[in-house]
């Protein structure tokens, strides 16, 4: 029987295709004279947000224009400049925009209803995590445990040590009986190596490559951006790939049930 549900943040649960790291990801290079490509951000999301940006600033593109820029490659005093500018973005202007995904309430919810308990992991740091937390509370949402890859003195993902501190703190031993929920392949490949069934979840993955909040797209166009998600996704050799949270339930009583 499942007793766990551990779900990602940004793009699963909440920030609709995990824009707001996104975005303010794009702006801290920009103010520095750099405009990134949007893929090599895609490609990393999900993962510890200061390791993201060593990954960005060791890019060759990116080095070539930071010596042209200013006469010698990035140091690691410049990554904890961009690491201390990202969070103070994503505190002010990040968390502006942050809204709770449409599926998650009557989710959570739900896994409440059945007894199942609830957790959080998440590449962003204490203080922003906090933040969100205190809005999904505000709007009656209540996840049992929150760990962000900052609270532990332990690498951030894939490894699986976030997702363990949880389970210990809610005793539970049998990895088999949690699950973890996310939209990135880091996210799903932690919960593999924690030895958890795992979720993928397509319809606000940050895979779907959204660019902006008001971007419009044709009905057309989102099958497809949904099917490249998917695809995406299954990089991360998920148990099961999901298009959106109402789906989570259903498939869980199946588990629990034995029919699949």
């Amino acid at each position: 029987m499942i007793r766990l549900c551990v779900f990602d943040l940004g793009g699963t649960i909440v920030d609709k295709y995990s824009l707001s790291p996104f975005l303010c990801l794009k702006d801290i290079f920009k103010n520095k004279g750099i405009n990134i490509n949007d893929n090599l951000i895609f490609k990393d999301m999900g993962k510890d947000k200061k390791q993201h940006i060593n990954l960005i600033l060791n890019d060759e593109y990116v080095g070539r224009n930071w010596l042209q820029l200013y006469g010698r490659y990035p140091s690691m005093i410049d990554e904890r400049i961009l690491y201390n500018e990202f969070n103070r973005y994503q505190l002010n202007e990040g968390m502006k925009n942050i809204e709770i995904l449409p599926e998650t309430k009557n989710c959570i919810h739900l896994l409440r209803e059945k007894s199942i308990s609830t957790g959080v992991t998440t590449g962003f740091n204490k203080p922003v995590m906090m933040n969100i937390k205190d809005k999904l509370i505000k709007n009656d949402i209540y996840i049992d445990k929150y760990v962000s890859s900052t609270c532990l003195d332990k690498p951030g993902r894939p490894a699986p040590y976030m997702i363990n501190h949880i389970m210990d703190k809610l005793s539970i031993k049998d990895p088999q009986k949690v699950i973890k929920i996310d939209d990135t392949v880091v996210g799903l490949r932690e919960g593999k190596m924690a030895g958890c069934i795992t979720i993928g979840v397509a319809q606000w993955s940050t895979y779907m490559k959204m660019k902006s909040y008001d971007q419009v797209i044709t009905k057309e166009e989102h099958v497809e951006k949904i099917k490249k998600c998917r695809n995406t996704l299954r990089e991360g050799e998920p148990d099961f790939i999901i298009n959106s949270l109402d789906e989570l339930y259903p498939l869980i009583d199946m588990i629990n049930s034995g029919i699949i």
